[in-house]
């Protein structure tokens, strides 16, 4: 494997909802690894429940933000089956201000960030996402096309690791898994590869909005 690594560890779906929940595993690889750095993807209304209906919960995520460990990106709103992919500019623009205001009466920050819900994406959501002035988009191959037509005005990212393989021998490392067991990449189905790794590569961490 190369030498040095840079990791982005990012999973989908973080709120307090189960199965969601995996806040005793961010707790626990906070613990083991103080200075790591852990991007969530966060639906702020996972099945219309306001991420702010739990504050006890948000009160613990904020803790992990401002000690610098973990950052909140966007994934939809409510999170369901490819969100955004057949809305139109208005329905974008109104569901990102929604979450905004959700993630406000949270009290806790989030990056701008976006990955659309199950991938769905259209040029809608693009000209959306790029009036509110998000810096990244993190996407998928099959929605390649379209973000190579936005790529001047957004930060195109895409995954090389996949949580539930093996880490492809590669500087930049971009990963992607869930916070819960599903896709078979759950962030406590593949806790101890992911240990194993840092134990032994001893990466420089970076957030979502730092690549």
């Amino acid at each position: 494997m190369s030498d040095s690594k840079t990791l982005v560890l990012e999973y989908d779906d973080l709120h307090f909802l189960e199965p969601e929940d995996c806040l005793p595993q961010i707790q626990e690889l906070v613990r083991t690894f103080p200075d790591i750095k852990i991007s969530f993807f966060c639906p702020p209304l996972l099945r219309g429940t306001p991420i702010y209906k739990n504050m006890e919960w948000c009160a613990e995520v904020r803790k992990l933000i401002e000690s610098g460990n973990v950052c909140l990106a966007r994934h939809g709103l409510t999170h369901e089956p490819e969100e955004y992919k057949n809305l139109d500019y208005h329905d974008c623009s109104f569901r990102l201000g929604v979450g905004d205001a959700a993630h406000q009466f949270a009290k806790l920050p989030f990056v701008k960030v976006f990955r659309g819900p199950h991938w769905g994406l259209c040029d809608s959501a693009l000209r959306a996402l790029v009036e509110a002035e998000y810096t990244h988009l993190y996407n998928h191959e099959d929605y390649r096309e379209l973000g190579e037509r936005y790529k001047s005005q957004i930060n195109i990212k895409y995954y090389n690791w996949n949580l539930k393989d093996d880490a492809p021998d590669e500087e930049m490392l971009i990963t992607h898994g869930h916070t819960h067991d599903v896709c078979g990449n759950g962030i406590e189905e593949t806790y101890d590869r992911l240990v194993s790794f840092l134990d032994k590569n001893k990466p420089t961490y970076k957030f979502v909005d730092e690549v």
